[in-house]
């Protein structure tokens, strides 16, 4: 596989960062990870605005537009076989290196950032996923994000522990939890539950990071006019839902069966979560975005 790093394209076994660079030594960075569809990337746009705008908290600036990120996107599904097939796609944006200042904390528009983008094949078990759905694992809130739940950020121990915690127990994501029991997110997803026909998912302001997928949800409920309410959600919530389903870009939209060894609703996919499956899936492909553009 090739990869894209600082305006070079090379295979992934070259590609190599310096020792000194900020994302390796902090975790001071931003990434963002998607699908493509067959060398399409329609959301790739709105991933752009939000590297952007995450960017910009950190005084890490994005080093390419919109148009020319299409374009490495397009030059990587070209090199990696992937305009046939759909892949997952994830754009690194880290704070670069000085071995004078290896913490800068002054100047830091004149350090040119590492960028680095990737393009690999979609895990095939994720179609299984889709149509069975998955199983999770409640954690405590010592797995939830740190003060900035908001960022993308590259700070991602406590989810990979969280995730490590998961397979451990043969599930493939993880409930994380505020301090009062509150459900936050998954490991790798939003979470929504579903209770009388209607969808119900934490706000964004509890301390969680509200994921692209999420919203593009929210604007899919709306045009099916199925009704949505965000708030404060529990376990016992969990509990009693319907049926109950888990969000990320490049996973889509999986419905979640099982948390903790019980079954959510019926412990089968319910008819919202198909639905909704079905509108993610129509949406992607009415896009018109081009191969692999914005």
């Amino acid at each position: 596989m090739d990869v894209h790093l600082n305006g070079d394209y090379l295979p992934a076994g070259e590609a190599a960062i310096s020792v000194w660079d900020g994302g390796y030594l902090f975790g001071d960075g931003i990434y963002t990870t998607l699908r493509t569809y067959a060398g399409r990337a329609p959301d790739l746009a709105a991933h752009h605005r939000r590297l952007v705008a995450h960017g910009a908290s950190l005084d890490l600036a994005m080093p390419v537009d919109q148009a020319g990120l299409a374009a490495i996107v397009t030059e990587l599904t070209r090199r990696n076989g992937l305009t046939a097939a759909d892949g997952r796609l994830r754009i690194t944006v880290s704070r670069g290196g000085d071995p004078t200042h290896p913490l800068l904390l002054t100047g830091l528009a004149d350090l040119a950032p590492t960028f680095l983008v990737t393009l690999v094949p979609v895990p095939p078990e994720i179609a299984v996923w889709q149509e069975k759905g998955v199983e999770a694992v409640q954690l405590p809130e010592t797995f939830a994000r740190g003060n900035r739940p908001e960022l993308k950020s590259l700070n991602c121990l406590t989810n990979v522990l969280a995730l490590r915690r998961a397979a451990a127990q043969g599930c493939q994501d993880a409930i994380l939890t505020g301090p009062d029991g509150r459900l936050l997110e998954g490991a790798v997803s939003n979470i929504f539950l579903v209770k009388d026909g209607t969808v119900a998912t934490p706000a964004a302001e509890s301390g969680l990071l509200a994921g692209r997928t999420r919203e593009r949800i929210l604007v899919l409920l709306a045009e099916a006019k199925i009704p949505l309410r965000t708030a404060d959600l529990h376990g016992r919530d969990l509990d009693t839902a319907d049926e109950a389903f888990l969000a990320s870009s490049v996973r889509e939209i999986l419905p979640l069966v099982r948390v903790d060894g019980r079954p959510v609703g019926t412990g089968e996919p319910g008819p919202v979560t198909r639905t909704l499956q079905q509108a993610y899936r129509q949406s992607n492909a009415a896009d018109p975005s081009g191969p692999a553009a914005g």
